[in-house]
């Protein structure tokens, strides 16, 4: 809603110090009240060059109680008064202020100017909040109404175009100011546009507004039928509107019925014609041609030898004897005429010559004027979104000027003043003419206290820039709006420095563009030695990913890239994206993009940031790979890949997928990464192997080619289930132990055991081995390379012989990397990708892992750990509960000294809740059940 312009108050103020001794007796008129009390009546103080004196009070002037001029129309610009932009008046009204004499019952006095003022309503609410004085029904105070008293509205003409106007829905989005005897009333649309013009609300396909529709809320149309020759909406020689054509939006035609035809000449079943004609003379002047090489004949506006009736608007005559135009071609050659672009949908979709259609069409013809006006000009503007930072649009001659107020190096010397601060202490430090160049947004799973949201200013190409957390100026901020601000507060964290709370919060303009402040730093040889320079600034990269990604805060993944002017990668530089949004992008090494957004850092790791699909673009990425393949029946097999793969790439099963021992494919699923193909009946045990076409593409349209294209598998056999059961994270020289119980007997071909979800620990990929229901199986982690899994007994390798074994279990050798003793998840996974067991272990020392909240709710997600929140909210390091308080705490398991018969962590409980009242640490039990 309205809102107080603070930059000509700040600017005084600063003016005003610079330039006066210390003798003055004010600076503005809360010096001069607070000094000499208050005004005598109808007098208010000000300050005059230094100087304390009275005035009188300055009343607003009555408003114009004419007839409104009904014949204009809406162009878009609100029709009265400043619009509310939603920004409540932040001034803070002086207590000692009253009105002299009292306000009316119902009034109310408002002090915000410095002077008592009785008002019916004041604009104080933010959005489409109640404003102070008015009710549910009207709670819009127009501040301007009632020679300046206010009144109070159901809704305002607030916004351009078919924007949605303040109090108003998406559904019914244009305010009528005079509705509902002035108080207003939302509609779908208003007629608000000349002759064919688009009424505000609707579209350029529908333009015409047809305020008696809906209930007299308004619908959009085609065309009416409006008694007129044409009929509205529609244009020669398609003179007549089909009212119950097109759903009932309307349809122009030559004729219809009866209607629009000459004598004895009858109206086509489509209404496109007019037959029966003799010659040309028994035509209507709209359609002047009769067309003899048909039965019957009929009156058309041209033929392709006829086209005299076709003008430089609408040269060439189409497909269905109508004037008008397909190609850019036909219109640039009409002699003498500057119409050189079709417009295909214009003249009622039959095409129409313009100036210009598209604003690249006019940047083709003049750089220095690259947007079209309403297809009839190419002009320099038509909103500040097409100026430079430091311009804004002259509308009425639709130049870019340079903006009022400071200079773009003045507002950079207040940024640079604001980033050197002491953050200790009083801070005040105005910042004004800046522009929000991107907003942070909130990331599922972050830490909103080392990682907040806010956005980012800056004034030049290259910077400085500065970031703001105050939530209350971040709730009025949108990109392109030049703003100034007061920071009195400043905090600094890992070298991160931010306006944590601003005052005297003003927007000067917006809708400005800012992409005249991006600049390409892919070049740039300093990016970490020279993080200071960048950090806060609007900037674009283009690179190469070198690694998969790793936790870079909660919530976030950091990919490691190198650039032209990077050419090696390294830790301190990340590309820094939200973990669920880097996932859906299904980023991989080699991987090349080009990002715009922001330069965050954590301590000196530059951190460029893109939070959506429209701040990066991936240009190319590897091939597809096929990870495994897997046989989840007799008649099934699972194929999962690195990549998601395009469904409409499958379009010829059996020779896309083909495999060795005579097995068939004939149908198929794709899900993501993987596709489920239905075989011919399999042979348990046998050894097939699977073959992928290259025609196999993935969402990118890249195939799958080899070495990366088959894969082994074995005819489908019953899987075993398993459950983890007992932990030893710091075994002796790594040598960690993990016990799991079989819970269905069956092969464990493929079964993983992993540490974490996302950038996974791989621990033991298990061989083929048969095992029983409740068989024990320890996994012996770091172990010696002589070291031999059992694979035909439990005593295969008797502990007599192998120390480390245990006679009443499996005893596998897992992998060369051992489990981190931190907060970790530990999962295990069928050979198809399923989850079957996994448990979230924290420990209550030292800072957890950023990944580790991600790991939680992933697993929480797939049903596998409870709750499957935190109080409602994701589970992160700061909700309530935390994600280390629901995990089980492995936090007293001794770190040195370890022996296998030191204390683990282990399953307390018979029955499985996914729960940490499931886990304790105790003594150890390897190779028994737990409990």
């Amino acid at each position: 809603m309205l809102k107080r312009n603070w930059l000509p108050a700040l600017m005084t103020a600063v003016f005003v110090t610079l330039g006066t001794g210390c003798g003055d007796e004010c600076v503005d008129q809360f010096d001069c009240r607070a000094d000499n009390g208050q005004p005598s009546a109808g007098n208010e103080w000000v300050c005059d060059d230094g100087t304390c004196k009275q005035e009188p009070v300055t009343r607003p002037p009555d408003p114009d109680a004419g007839t409104p001029d009904s014949g204009t129309p809406d162009s878009g610009t609100p029709d009265s008064g400043t619009p509310d932009s939603g920004t409540p008046d932040s001034g803070t009204p002086d207590a000692g202020v009253t009105c002299n004499p009292g306000c009316a019952t119902g009034e109310i006095c408002d002090v915000s100017s410095g002077t008592g003022v009785c008002k019916t309503c004041r604009d104080t609410a933010t959005g489409a909040g109640t404003d102070e004085g008015c009710a549910a029904t009207t709670p819009i105070c127009d501040p301007t109404g009632a020679s300046g008293k206010g009144v109070c509205t159901a809704c305002r003409d607030t916004a351009t175009g078919s924007g949605q106007d303040n109090g108003c829905s998406a559904e019914t989005p244009v305010c009528d100011p005079a509705g509902n005897n002035g108080v207003g009333v939302c509609k779908a649309c208003t007629d608000s546009a000349t002759g064919n013009g688009q009424d505000n609300g609707c579209s350029a396909t529908a333009p015409i507004c047809d305020a008696a529709a809906n209930n007299g809320a308004g619908a959009c149309k085609v065309c009416v039928d409006s008694a007129t020759s044409p009929d509205l909406g529609c244009s020669s020689p398609t003179n007549i509107c089909d009212t119950t054509a097109n759903n009932g939006a309307g349809e122009c035609k030559v004729c219809n019925a009866t209607e629009g035809c000459q004598g004895e000449q009858t109206c086509n079943a489509t209404g496109t014609a007019c037959e029966g004609c003799a010659d040309n003379a028994s035509c209507d002047p709209s359609t002047p041609v009769c067309r003899t090489d048909t039965t019957p004949t009929a009156c058309v506006e041209c033929t392709a030898d006829q086209t005299a009736h076709c003008d430089a608007t609408k040269p060439a005559c189409n497909a269905n004897y109508l004037c008008g135009c397909t190609t850019n071609e036909q219109c640039a050659g009409v002699p003498d005429s500057a119409r050189d672009f079709c417009d295909t949908t214009g003249n009622n979709g039959r095409g129409q010559c313009e100036v210009c259609v598209t604003d690249a069409q006019c940047a083709g013809v003049d750089p220095t004027k690259p947007v079209c006006n309403n297809r009839t000009a190419c002009v320099q503007c038509l909103t500040n979104a097409s100026c430079s930072a430091g311009q804004v649009c002259n509308t009425t001659t639709n130049a870019c000027e340079t903006a009022p107020g400071p200079t773009a190096a003045e507002t950079s010397e207040q940024i640079t003043a604001f980033l050197n601060a002491d953050p200790e202490g009083t801070i005040n430090h105005a910042v004004n003419g800046a522009y929000v160049t991107f907003i942070k947004p909130a990331v599922p799973g972050q830490n909103n206290d080392s990682d907040p949201v806010g956005f980012f200013l800056q004034a030049e190409p290259n910077g400085p820039a500065m970031f703001v957390s105050d939530a209350a100026a971040l709730s009025q901020v949108s990109v392109g709006d030049r703003v100034s601000l007061t920071v009195t507060a400043k905090e600094v964290a890992s070298e991160l420095k931010e306006a944590s709370t601003v005052t005297n919060f003003t927007r000067i303009s917006q809708g400005h563009g800012v992409n005249s402040l991006i600049v390409d730093r892919s070049s740039a040889t300093d990016l970490i030695t020279g993080l200071d320079t960048y950090a806060y600034e609007l900037i674009s990269l283009t690179g190469t990913l070198t690694d998969s990604g790793n936790g870079q805060g909660a919530g976030f993944t950091g990919y490691r890239f190198t650039t032209t002017g990077m050419t090696t990668a390294a830790d301190g530089l990340r590309l820094r994206l939200p973990t669920g949004f880097a996932q859906s992008l299904e980023l991989a090494p080699g991987c090349q993009f080009t990002a715009v957004g922001p330069m965050w850092r954590f301590g000196a790791t530059a951190q460029p940031s893109a939070f959506a699909a429209s701040d990066i673009t991936i240009t190319e990425c590897p091939a597809p790979k096929l990870v495994t393949a897997v046989a989840t029946s007799s008649t099934a097999v699972t194929l999962t890949f690195d990549r998601s793969i395009a469904q409409d790439s499958i379009t010829d099963v059996a020779s896309q997928f083909t495999f060795s021992n005579g097995l068939t494919a004939s149908a198929f699923q794709v899900t993501g990464r993987q596709v489920s193909l239905t075989t011919t009946a399999q042979t348990a045990g046998a050894a097939y192997t699977v073959t992928v076409a290259d025609t196999v593409r993935d969402s990118r349209g890249r195939g799958v080619v080899a070495p990366n294209n088959t894969d082994e598998f074995t005819g489908f056999r019953v899987s075993a289930v398993l459950r983890i059961t007992e932990v030893q994270p710091n075994g002796p020289s790594g040598k960690d132990l993990v016990e799991l119980q079989v819970l269905q007997g069956g092969t464990t071909d493929g079964i993983v055991l992993q540490q974490d979800v996302n950038s996974p620990t791989i621990l033991l990929t298990f061989p083929d081995v048969t095992v029983a229901q409740d068989d024990i199986i320890v996994v012996h982690i770091a172990e010696a390379a002589a070291y031999a899994s059992e694979t035909t007994a439990k005593d295969q390798f008797p502990k007599s012989g192998t120390p480390a074994n245990y006679d009443t279990a499996w005893d596998f050798k897992g992998g060369a990397t051992g489990l981190t003793f931190s907060s970790r998840i530990l999962l295990v996974k069928d050979a198809a990708g399923t989850m079957q067991d996994a448990v979230s272990f924290g420990r209550t020392v030292g800072t957890p892992p950023n990944a580790f909240p991600g790991n939680l709710q992933a697993i929480q997600a797939a049903g596998q750990w409870l709750p499957a929140d935190c109080g409602g909210a994701l589970c992160s390091t700061t909700s309530s509960p935390t994600a280390i308080e629901v995990s089980a705490n492995w936090t007293d398991i001794p770190t040195s000294q370890v022996t296998p018969d030191t204390v683990t962590i282990r399953r307390v409980s018979a029955t499985d809740t996914n729960m940490a009242a499931d886990w304790a640490v105790g003594p150890s039990s390897w190779g028994v059940a737990n409990p």
